[in-house]
């Protein structure tokens, strides 16, 4: 019998009410005294977690740009290094409903040690709304014939919700990773910026003007090798300069940016073809950031005073 057909022949077992299932099941929750919400973050991140006695850390992160996801974070790893089972329990009160499946989820040696997409992140919140318990369930890396549970409890969810609701409407709509590096695309002989363009470079701006920590822009031009070589040694210092003008007319600091122009020197396509050409018309976006430099005040996320939630000590402040 597999990994995964023995842990769920083990979690089947202990909802009929075996009782040499129980004793082959470490089970982790939070019950109504002990379960606690904690909620940290800043305009880059959330952080929404659950200590779960015994155990960990349950967690829902949401990054600026990104849809939600959730990862387990144990205080010792016990979880075998194979395919853990997703599922959603009925809530205490409906013992007799059959749990919902959800798939498996890798385990890693490393924590967070599960983390799981975003379309189940967001079933595991639905769930906990309707008094549900999101439950990871698996052997142990030690004994082939003992099992660990972990469910997420709902006490409380509801108002801690609201709360962690607050923090996501304050994220960026973009994060560094998915501008920090960006190529705008010119067609043969061009140089002017189109309405796709600016529309790219409006993303770029928009996260400029709202991270004080971007210390450096670099805007580098370049050319494919069709024509004279001093002509595409121009045209790339002229598409740069409008990538320039147009960040100017924006309203970013001049002292920020530098620009550069290389010609057909460093291509990233074959100049053999049309496709290849295409890729080497462009000029390339890098921001550079300051990670040392202390995150002002106003865009670290601020508890309510009437919060349902304690901040999250184990918050990485972070921009990324």
């Amino acid at each position: 019998m597999n990994t995964l057909v023995r842990t769920a022949a083990a979690i089947a077992m202990l909802s009929c009410g075996s009782v040499a299932s129980a004793q082959n099941l470490l089970s982790f929750a939070g019950g109504p005294e002990s379960t606690r919400w904690a909620l940290s973050g800043t305009v880059f991140n959330c952080r929404f977690e659950q200590e779960v006695p015994g155990y960990g850390k349950a967690v829902f992160t949401q990054r600026a740009g990104e849809d939600l996801r959730f990862q387990l974070e144990p205080d010792r790893p016990v979880m075998a290094r194979t395919q853990a089972r997703v599922s959603i329990a009925p809530p205490p009160w409906q013992p007799s409903t059959r749990s919902q499946p959800l798939g498996v989820a890798q385990v890693s040696d490393t924590s967070p040690n599960i983390i799981l997409d975003s379309g189940r992140a967001n079933q595991f919140l639905h769930a906990l709304r309707e008094g549900k318990m999101p439950t990871l369930s698996h052997e142990v890396y030690y004994d082939d014939d003992r099992y660990v549970q972990v469910q997420v409890s709902a006490v409380q969810f509801e108002p801690a919700y609201q709360d962690y609701l607050l923090c996501a409407d304050q994220l960026l709509k973009v994060n560094l990773d998915q501008i920090g590096r960006t190529r705008v695309l010119f067609g043969s002989g061009e140089d002017a910026i189109d309405s796709r363009d600016a529309k790219a470079l409006d993303r770029i701006i928009y996260y400029i003007k709202n991270d004080p920590r971007v210390t450096e822009v670099y805007l580098d031009g370049h050319a494919d090798n069709l024509g004279r070589r001093y002509d595409n040694r121009q045209i790339s210092r002229r598409r740069v300069e409008s990538v320039e003008r147009y960040f100017l007319q924006e309203g970013i600091a001049p002292e920020l940016i530098t620009t550069r122009f290389h010609g057909g020197r460093y291509p990233v396509g074959s100049n053999a073809t049309a496709a290849g050409r295409a890729q080497n018309r462009r000029v390339t976006v890098r921001l550079v950031i300051d990670e040392d430099m202390p995150l002002p005040d106003n865009l670290v996320f601020r508890l309510p005073e009437d919060s349902h939630v304690l901040p999250s000590l184990s918050f990485p402040i972070t921009t990324r």
